[in-house]
């Protein structure tokens, strides 16, 4: 089995993992009624949850895609699949118990449980019609249209199937072009995706993710696509190296921002309560906290990793 991971998808990934644990920190320390509502209209634009449904997508994608080149049988891929995004699901539920309510792991609220529940239908689906990924695209604005007819049902749902299973059809629909670099057909899907854009301005499409907005789907998907490209030509900046790291451990950096430090400043009730020069350099201490704790558990993992594959005298 090749190992090896795809730079761009852990750069992209925390790139995610890394706006959303600063924004979070950020959020909690300022009052950001006192600055405006700049930074929210932005986010109801663009936000982290795209990234994570697309890239998720992608990661689904190139698993099946090696472990076949493998020669793993697709039932093989499958239970592999199961246990993978079943332990996402069962951490979401302990992250839910912990910090928030069992409604809001019902309501698939939290982020690990919707990519875990999503990510298996993308795979499941993946594994019968693979080598055949075109069907994602369509199938992704099918799967949209079904919101006029469940957005009343499903309450108070802030991460609803109609909304985010389309990133994760579209990552896998993608996946191949961005990891093979077909800038020709990346060309022509970004082209289409603009037209797109271009029809839903002009029928007066919000683009906006609190309306669960069809423009806000097609609108970060190019924007991440593109990101993808750049990305990929500067490959080897430095600074890129940060972001791969976080990516790379980025479910470390996830619960641990929540199961430790979201509980602690709950706990000590701080909230709002620093100016922003303050909340700024709190911010940063925090984030250089995850950073340093991440680094420390690959360096312990990679410890047991070489006791474990060491080979025995004789």
């Amino acid at each position: 089995m090749n190992r090896s991971r795809v730079k761009s998808v852990d750069v992209i990934r925390g790139l995610a993992v890394l706006w959303m644990v600063l924004f979070h920190t950020l959020d909690f320390f300022v009052d950001f009624q006192k600055y405006g509502h700049a930074w929210y209209d932005f986010l109801v634009l663009t936000n982290w949850l795209p990234t994570f449904m697309f890239v998720s997508g992608m990661s689904v994608w190139l698993m099946v895609n090696k472990r076949l080149g493998s020669g793993f049988s697709r039932w093989k891929i499958l239970l592999h699949g199961l246990k993978r995004y079943v332990s996402y699901i069962f951490l979401g539920l302990i992250l839910c118990l912990w910090l928030f309510d069992f409604q809001s792991f019902l309501d698939f609220n939290e982020i690990l449980v919707a990519i875990g529940v999503y990510a298996l239908a993308t795979l499941c689906l993946l594994l019968v019609v693979f080598g055949a990924e075109w069907i994602f695209l369509p199938l992704a604005f099918v799967v949209y249209a079904l919101s006029f007819w469940f957005r009343g049902s499903l309450g108070s749902q802030a991460l609803p199937f109609y909304l985010m299973l389309p990133f994760c059809f579209l990552g896998v629909f993608s996946a191949k072009f961005i990891i093979e670099k077909n800038l020709n057909k990346l060309a022509l899907f970004e082209l289409l995706l603009l037209v797109v854009i271009v029809v839903l301005a002009f029928l007066g499409d919000s683009f906006s993710y609190v309306e669960d907005s069809l423009g806000f789907v097609v609108y970060n998907v190019l924007l991440i696509i593109v990101l993808f490209v750049i990305v990929d030509n500067f490959q080897h900046a430095k600074i890129l190296n940060v972001f791969s790291f976080a990516g790379r451990n980025a479910l470390f950096f996830y619960v641990f921002y929540f199961a430790v430090w979201f509980k602690l400043a709950g706990f000590l009730d701080i909230s709002q309560t620093f100016d922003w020069p303050s909340s700024i350099l709190l911010t940063s201490l925090i984030v250089a906290v995850i950073f340093l704790c991440a680094h420390l558990k690959s360096r312990i993992l990679q410890y047991f990793r070489k006791i474990v594959l060491k080979p025995k005298s004789v």
